[in-house]
């Protein structure tokens, strides 16, 4: 068994629901904040002897936590955990959600990485999408971040929802890269069924997202932020960063290695299996707090899988095609036991015909038109 190297916690808190997110989160309670973080601190016990290099806090807001909520969280992973090992300390920061003295604690607790949640800098995106900051929230943010001593700064942005031109998504890019983050994360909206956002639409309130603009933003982000002028060299589809600031921990599952999740909802993949945590905050606190013993890493799962090994190859490839880097055939088999050609040679020549994918030096990789359509060149290896 490959043992876990990559811990996720994940904080279902937010200030207020965002009108695009389907993710696992819900309003913040002061009183259920403190039953929760309770029920972290005895699942982490349960999983703290693996031998982690990356942690990633994310949700969620973590930063809707108060001061103490959060220096306790902290505090748990710090006193638990191996920290001479951990490599990188990944905390979601949204705008709007810190001050110095919880950028402090983040800092003094250990982190070495912050993700900020931006989404956008344009106040028509920004209430579009429900974000809970401003414009000037955003820029305040990364300043205190730098102010406070952070040097591994991560932005998230969204382009493509409904209304947004091509030259909007080229000044939110521009405001980004002039704040100079070592990473940038640019996503395509997906509209998720049963979210406000989808219902508006449906509703005819905003209009269906253009595909044929949001193919166009794509271009522009990758032009845009490979240039010399940006800097930033894209390593996976929807993610660039500075020479030596990939983000270790999401590398981790785009490799399908092993890693393990705490929290609500949360997802971990073990020798094969995935499970996962019941989703809802109450129902898992709950669960967690009824062990009269030592809680184990069973205490609030709700759901288990064993993947057959045909299944972990097709897994495989997949997640590996997100990133530039693809997949090597020597590679392939130490991880699944399967020779890449003998189990895909048809899809793969297929798909190489088409100018889709490309296999040199024995390694296989998405062309850049794959990439325009990288879901569909997926759906082949299942």
């Amino acid at each position: 068994m490959t043992l876990p190297n990559a811990l996720y916690i994940h904080v279902p808190f937010c200030v207020k629901r965002c009108s695009y997110c389907d993710f696992n989160s819900s309003v913040y309670q002061t009183k259920i904040a403190d039953r929760y973080i309770a029920a972290l601190e005895k699942e982490l016990g349960s999983v703290a002897d693996y031998p982690y290099k990356t942690v990633y806090i994310g949700g969620g807001t973590p930063t809707a936590f108060g001061e103490k909520q959060l220096g306790r969280m902290l505090s748990a992973v710090s006193g638990l955990l191996d920290m001479k090992r951990i490599e990188e300390y990944t905390v979601e920061v949204n705008p709007g959600t810190v001050n110095p003295k919880k950028l402090f604690s983040l800092k003094d607790g250990g982190v070495n990485r912050i993700s900020l949640g931006v989404q956008s800098f344009s106040e028509k995106g920004l209430r579009l999408l429900g974000r809970a900051h401003s414009r000037k929230d955003a820029f305040d943010a990364f300043h205190t971040l730098r102010q406070v001593g952070f040097d591994n700064l991560s932005i998230d942005l969204i382009f493509g929802w409904p209304g947004q031109t091509t030259g909007e998504w080229a000044e939110d890019l521009a405001g980004a890269v002039a704040l100079g983050p070592e990473h940038i994360s640019a996503y395509c909206l997906s509209v998720e069924r049963g979210t406000p956002l989808a219902r508006d639409i449906r509703s005819g309130r905003i209009p269906v997202p253009d595909e044929a603009v949001q193919l166009d933003m794509l271009k522009k982000t990758m032009s845009f932020l490979t240039s010399a002028g940006a800097g930033y060299r894209r390593y996976e589809i929807s993610n660039f960063a500075r020479r030596g600031r990939r983000c270790r921990h999401n590398i981790n599952y785009w490799k399908n290695l092993p890693y393990v999740g705490i929290g609500a909802g949360a997802v971990s993949y073990l020798d094969g299996r995935r499970s996962s945590n019941v989703r809802d905050v109450l129902r898992y606190v709950t669960r967690i707090e009824a062990e009269a013993g030592s809680v184990t890493q069973n205490s609030a799962r709700t759901f288990r899988e064993r993947l057959t090994p045909r299944r972990r190859a097709a897994e495989t490839v997949i997640m590996s095609l997100r990133m530039t880097s693809g997949i090597g055939e020597r590679d392939f088999a130490g991880r699944t036991g399967f020779s890449l050609l003998e189990l895909y040679g048809d899809v793969i020549d297929r798909l190489c015909r088409l100018g889709l994918l490309s296999m040199r030096q024995n390694r296989l990789r998405l062309t850049r038109k794959g990439l325009f359509v990288a879901d569909s060149v997926m759906m082949e290896f299942l």
